[in-house]
């Protein structure tokens, strides 16, 4: 229940959505930053910024139907955060147990949080939060030892075309903490509540800024070019004194499930300016049930991304600047102003035109001659008939795609990528590595991309029309590889069954 003036603690807020902020700055730099280029960061941080001084300057909105269209937005972010949860869980701690599982008792626990009301699961984090910070930084004074400081020297700074994208696209999730704007008064003066604001941002923008900082120091470019969950898979790097325990992977994650908790509980709850009686409390179950079925669908992050970077953010951006122009002369100018310049941000972010894209569906790699690598690439159809398959002889992959453009006047799109084959016999030589480093450090290809190895020719899955949905994602090859562990890969007979495992190295 609220306090008797109505009225929460300034330090509850701060702790809950700092605790946020650390959790997404974990989680997510490393994946948007391109190679050695920590532009996009810096932009993300600086639209931040922006927003969250916005929402500490501009009184809150009163219309319902305003309200409302924010709580839509809140409700497509937890609804993500949550499936990413449950996928964390199941990485690292409970490989065996179904995701839907994970998921249903992760949405009791918040619809139990959030029945409590907002002051006391404001009064969660601010208990949570201590135990919360301490382990995030125990574990990473634990992996000290294996930064190497000297690669942040031969960091670049750009702000391309391709980084105001990256930096727009890292802002919606760190969006996460624009519902500040509905507790705007709530906090006692608005002194307090501007302080506490820029006390998240700025404890917001060192936990990017760190995590993102600390995993190149460990991994170098390959930690930002896609290892699923950079920061939790360097914890295989650290042990504690002793070697109690093996992988902290698990220590890591719990940390992660206390901050992704707190934040899934303020957002999926609409932020009331009372508190609710037992019976619209009661309703809260609806909203849970439908995130939870949502969570579990595999497309779920990705219409949540489209709807997020495409919709909801920019029309969150509008209200703010539609709110802030009510009360000020010449605002509604300004503001219209302001759209229009968002709207020309937006349609810049757009890359090639499709027809100037091959969608590589899949690629393989045989022997060649003179020890160079015989690649296949085969092509989804992006009009009525589908592009025949593209062969080639290559010391790298990117390499063969110059190669291709040099021929078809177009560049390669990995970004449907389903499957790699590898034939039996490239395992075995002394340069396979030396690909591995190549697919890991190219931010093309997705760690979830799947991999198999064939016991005939490579090159003739890739031109199968049919392409497997089940097999070993590529991120646990690259994995094993960097921590010197084995790791079993489907093998594909050569009679094109899969059937098997073959054990590397």
């Amino acid at each position: 229940m609220f306090s008797a003036n109505h009225k929460i603690s300034s330090r509850q807020l701060y702790r809950n959505y700092a605790a946020a902020l650390i959790s997404l700055g974990a989680l997510l730099p490393p994946l948007v930053m391109n190679r050695d280029n920590p532009g996009s960061i810096v932009l993300a941080l600086l639209f931040l910024g922006l927003y969250l001084w916005g929402a500490a300057c501009v009184p809150r909105p009163s219309s319902g139907a305003v309200k409302w269209l924010c709580y839509v937005n809140y409700w497509v972010l937890g609804t993500m955060l949550a499936r990413l949860t449950g996928l964390l869980v199941q990485s690292f701690l409970l490989t065996d147990t179904r995701l839907w599982v994970i998921l249903l008792w992760f949405f009791l626990f918040c619809f139990y949080n959030m029945y409590k009301g907002l002051e006391c699961r404001l009064r969660v984090s601010e208990v949570l939060f201590p135990f919360f910070l301490f382990l995030i930084l125990f574990l990473s004074l634990l992996m000290f030892g294996e930064v190497e400081a000297g690669r942040l020297l031969r960091l670049r700074f750009s702000f391309g075309r391709r980084q105001w994208a990256l930096g727009y696209e890292l802002f919606c999730w760190l969006g996460a903490a624009q519902s500040l704007w509905h507790l705007r008064g709530r906090t006692g003066d608005q002194e307090h509540f501007h302080r506490t604001v820029r006390g998240i941002w700025l404890t917001g923008a060192a936990a990017v800024c760190g995590f993102a900082a600390f995993s190149h120091a460990i991994y170098g470019n390959a930690g930002h070019t896609g290892l699923v969950y950079p920061v939790a898979s360097a914890m295989t790097l650290a042990h504690f004194p002793g070697n109690v325990i093996g992988r902290m992977d698990a220590l890591f994650v719990f940390g992660w499930i206390i901050g992704f908790f707190l934040l899934c509980s303020s957002l999926f709850a609409p932020l009331m300016d009372e508190e609710p009686d037992r019976r619209r409390k009661g309703l809260l179950l609806v909203p849970v049930a439908l995130a939870f079925g949502a969570a579990c669908l595999p497309e779920c992050v990705e219409w949540g991304q489209w709807l997020l970077y495409r919709i909801l953010t920019p029309l969150q951006i509008v209200l703010l600047l539609f709110q802030w122009a009510k009360n000020r002369p010449g605002g509604r100018r300004a503001a219209a102003a302001g759209c229009a310049v968002l709207c020309l941000l937006l349609n810049g972010c757009s890359s090639q035109e499709l027809e100037q894209l091959s969608l590589v569906t899949a690629v393989a790699v045989d022997p060649g001659e003179g020890g160079a690598w015989h690649l296949t690439f085969g092509f989804g159809s992006s009009g009525e008939e589908g592009e025949e398959p593209f062969e080639t002889e290559s010391m790298s992959i990117e390499g063969a795609k110059e190669t291709y453009r040099e021929y078809n006047q177009k560049n390669m799109d990995f970004n449907h990528l389903k499957n790699f084959y590898f034939s039996e016999e490239i395992l075995q030589r002394d340069d396979f590595p030396g690909l591995l480093e190549e697919i890991q450090i190219n931010a093309a290809y997705s760690r979830g991309t799947l991999l198999f190895v064939t016991e005939g020719p490579a090159g003739e899955e890739a031109s199968k029309e049919q392409q497997p949905e089940e097999g070993m994602p590529v991120h646990q090859l690259l994995n094993a590889w960097y921590n010197r562990e084995s790791c079993r890969i489907s093998v594909i007979t050569a009679d094109g069954r899969y059937k098997g495992y073959v054990s590397w190295p």
